[in-house]
């Protein structure tokens, strides 16, 4: 029986007395149970979250061997879930695990298909700042990050301030997804760095990657990046170009007179506040419906100061 299925056969008794299973089972050094538990420490299923406890129970299961576990700990080492950041020794605990994983090795190999340098930036408008960045990343790493989001897709919405129910997005008719910190594999992070090195920012300071899919028809009316009433403003927007076979689509800026089309790997960078910080009207945007087949994109929102979904807000 494997241990998804004994977990199964507690479940059968009551919830209770699966957590207990598992907790039981974690306690005795089972890296499958140390690695689920850690997964509902992260997201605070069956009990409080944190991430501390979180990953300390990642890195217990990853020093088994377990590859699953080394994948993960390397993700929360990369972005700062529950420890420091450590860029190499994130990549030293996906190098470990390839050899036995091909995912791992998966993961390695397309993240080495993406530029190191920057490539050439086109200033498109000096104030508010856009720029376009061609081949920032690779069609290999595009594909990847569109395969990925696929699955995990949902229909765009926000919250209802009154019932706090899910309901329609009412500026963005597009189907998303998003990628939590102990999602963000090697490829993932690589993009995210380059996002940051291209705008000049710290890695530390993006939202999580943001993967949205537009059908024909489906847009992106125009809004501004910069959320209202909040201290750790949205700066700058990157957005990658993981497609090319649409029409229509284009990424307009209506007070700058501007349209942009990307290829596949060109990425558009933009500021979307002054320089103390309050929202400027001139970086309104919008995506323009689409004519035909489907249109990818990926975005990284970067705020002012540093910033983490799962820490609470006087920490991010």
């Amino acid at each position: 029986m494997t241990f998804e299925q004994e977990v199964q056969a507690a479940a059968r008794q009551g919830t209770d007395a699966a957590v207990a299973f598992v907790a039981t089972r974690a306690g005795e050094g089972d890296a499958e149970a140390m690695l689920m538990l850690a997964q509902w420490r992260c997201w605070g299923h069956f009990g409080p979250q944190d991430i501390d406890t979180a990953y300390a129970l990642t890195a217990a299961a990853a020093a088994t061997g377990n590859l699953q576990a080394m994948l993960t700990q390397a993700a929360m080492i990369a972005t700062a879930t529950g420890t420091q950041r450590d860029e190499a020794a994130a990549r030293a605990l996906v190098e470990g695990a390839a050899p036995r994983s091909p995912l791992a090795a998966q993961h390695l190999a397309i993240a080495d298909t993406i530029p190191a340098g920057a490539p050439a930036v086109e200033v498109l408008s000096e104030t508010p700042y856009v720029a376009r960045v061609r081949g920032l990343i690779s069609a290999e790493a595009c594909a990847f990050v569109m395969a990925r989001a696929a699955p995990m897709l949902q229909p765009s919405f926000v919250i209802d301030p009154d019932t706090q129910a899910r309901v329609p997005h009412p500026i963005r008719t597009s189907a998303g997804a998003a990628f939590a910190p102990v999602d963000e594999d090697l490829v993932i992070h690589t993009v995210n760095l380059r996002a940051a090195e291209s705008s000049g920012t710290d890695i530390g300071n993006g939202e999580p990657l943001h993967v949205l899919r537009y059908t024909p028809g489906q847009e992106y009316r125009t809004h501004l990046d910069a959320l209202p009433g909040v201290e750790n403003q949205r700066t700058h927007t990157v957005l990658f170009y993981l497609n090319g076979d649409y029409d229509g689509g284009e990424t307009v800026f209506p007070q700058l007179g501007l349209s942009v089309r990307g290829e596949p790997g060109d990425a558009l960078i933009f500021r979307n506040t002054y320089d103390d910080g309050r929202a400027d009207p001139r970086a309104e945007h919008a995506g323009l419906p689409v004519r035909a087949g489907e249109k990818w994109l990926a975005t990284r929102w970067i705020r002012a100061h540093p910033f983490h979904p799962w820490k609470p807000e006087t920490e991010r």
